[in-house]
């Protein structure tokens, strides 16, 4: 599993890979008007994890390049077997189908999408 953590807009981002290769993006902390988690006064140890909220910061575009050099590093660096991520929103899906262009013209990979989820596979060469 890999964890990047970065800062935009007194936001703070987590980018994360799991071992089965999904690719998530969301705001675990910060202050900003429109970040306002829903705490659990008994749960000490909860971590806000959230998605929706990632495109209505004041900088969506800083927060894209950022996580975008993340991942394109990530491959490049491990050349992973299969990648995958989704996108909650229309709004969002529009904007990482054109990431996911993106990827499939610079890196080899077989892109399939399927409803909101967008999968990247190798292709072996005989």
């Amino acid at each position: 599993m890999m964890l990047h953590t970065f800062k935009v807009d007194g936001l703070i981002y987590e980018l994360t890979i799991s071992s089965r290769y999904a690719i998530h993006l969301a705001i675990t902390g910060g202050a900003s008007p429109t970040f306002q988690p829903a705490y659990d006064p008994f749960d000490w140890e909860y971590t806000p994890f959230i998605t929706a909220d990632v495109g209505t910061t004041r900088y969506p575009i800083t927060v894209l390049r950022t996580a975008l050099r993340t991942v394109i590093h990530w491959i490049g660096e491990t050349r992973p077997p299969m990648f995958s991520f989704s996108a909650e929103t229309e709004k969002r899906k529009m904007i990482y189908r054109r990431v996911a262009a993106y990827f499939a013209e610079r890196f080899p990979y077989q892109m399939v999408e399927e409803g909101a989820v967008f999968y990247f596979y190798r292709m072996k060469t005989a």
